[in-house]
């Protein structure tokens, strides 16, 4: 096996035993097509990159053969490499994916032109029923060309998936990475993706509490858990919202988004959001912070340096104990930090908290663990249901983390996940 092929199935096996063609043309955006595939492989796939001339000229068909372990496609030989690809043998491609897709070679697929490696190997495919995605990325003024429209909306009529570029600084810039990836695991799956149809609601990030307008007591809390959490529900299908605090984690392409400040109105989004829509499960993973003061001055506070201030705080209402009332039916989904407890502790502690708040799971971790706390990529935890049942996620990714809690969410709610 090719040594870059050890990262195959890392963050899941989605695409395991699945074989895609990722075909290559003269963008720029040819730049991402190595995170691409690799992100592709990290979820299980086997992925065979071909080139056309131009995208030879950006990038070098060496770093894709690094990238996916298999040797590129730079012409088609006696070899016959788009019939073995993806014509009608028993080793073909499962999907094609053209990303990025330049406007050349979108108007040479709509209309059967067949000059380079990748529009011989999209006819082949088209021809043989295989899935294919194209991803357009070009200057915003080409993508906006009558024609380029007409070809795209061509290839839909086809039957082929195209993923709308996103308009910025003066470009129609490729899809990100994620939406695509989305896109993928959607069209090879032979059977709905294990969350479609179920609605997530999910809190992230920490909220603020204002002592007066510019200062605030907080936590450290960066979102990164609850985010991952999101992304990866997406990835399975789920319709997601997230009640996002402070922090500093992207939001995931396609998922709704409702920014908070403070635990009060972390509790009203939540509320509103549970009267407005009926959700399936509720992932409670934000950092609310345990206190505010007392009092909020309206103006800033004066200071020199010299004097001291007295605070006082009073506790925050406790949004998950909330929960249920207004949503009995609902899968919950509790987290706690906890720090510096021994392992019976930790455990003893969020089992009491899972039952106070009427909780079906909780995940608990040691902020005090190193690699296990607030900032990290990482994160280490202990899975509990309502029957005291442990599942220990030892020290990984954070998306690998959410896998294992999404996998104990489906199980609970009688979804099969690989």
């Amino acid at each position: 096996m090719h040594p870059s092929m050890d990262i195959t199935g890392t963050l899941g096996d989605e695409l395991s035993g699945k074989k895609i063609v990722l075909c290559l043309t003269g963008s720029v955006a040819i730049i991402r097509s190595v995170d691409l595939a690799r992100q592709l492989m990290r979820h299980g796939a086997d992925v065979h990159a071909v080139f056309t001339s131009a995208a030879q000229r950006l990038i070098g068909p060496d770093l894709m053969e690094w990238a996916t372990g298999n040797p590129a496609i730079l012409q088609l030989t006696g070899a016959v490499e788009h019939v073995a690809l993806a014509g009608n043998v028993s080793s073909k491609a499962d999907l094609v994916l053209v990303a990025p897709a330049t406007a050349n070679t979108v108007g040479k697929i709509a209309c059967g032109i067949d000059d380079t490696p990748v529009t011989t190997v999209v006819t082949t495919a088209i021809g043989e029923g295989i899935p294919v995605i194209v991803v357009p990325a070009m200057h915003e003024p080409m993508y906006k060309h009558p024609a380029v429209l007409k070809n795209l909306a061509t290839l839909r009529d086809y039957g082929i998936k195209t993923i709308s570029p996103e308009i910025s600084e003066g470009k129609a810039k490729i899809a990100p990475i994620e939406l695509i990836y989305d896109s993928v695991c959607k069209s090879v799956s032979g059977s709905p993706l294990p969350l479609s149809g179920v609605k997530m609601l999910i809190t992230a990030g920490r909220t603020v509490e204002y002592l007066d307008p510019i200062r605030v007591f907080t936590n450290n809390s960066s979102g990164k858990m609850g985010m991952a959490i999101a992304e990866e529900a997406k990835a399975l299908g789920a319709r997601v919202v997230v009640v996002y605090g402070k922090g500093t984690a992207p939001v995931p392409n396609g998922v709704e988004v409702v920014r908070v400040d403070t635990s009060d109105d972390m509790i009203k989004a939540v509320g509103q959001s549970l009267m407005d829509r009926e959700y399936d499960v509720m992932v409670a993973a934000a950092a609310v912070g345990d206190w505010k003061p007392k009092e909020k001055a309206e103006k800033k506070i004066a200071t020199d340096g010299s004097e001291e201030l007295m605070v006082e705080l009073v506790p925050t209402a406790k949004i998950i104990d909330r929960v249920r009332d207004a949503a009995p039916n609902i899968f919950l989904v509790a987290f706690r930090a906890l720090h510096a407890l021994t392992r019976e502790e930790l455990i003893e502690n969020a089992f009491g908290r899972m039952k106070k708040a009427r909780a079906d799971l909780i995940a608990v971790n040691d902020v005090s663990a190193k690699g296990a706390g607030f900032e990290t990529d990482t994160n280490e935890i202990y899975i509990i249901d309502d029957e005291r049942v442990i599942t220990h996620v030892p020290l990984t990714s954070k998306r690998e983390v959410a896998r294992r809690l999404i996998m104990a969410i489906c199980s609970k709610i009688g979804r099969q996940v690989g």
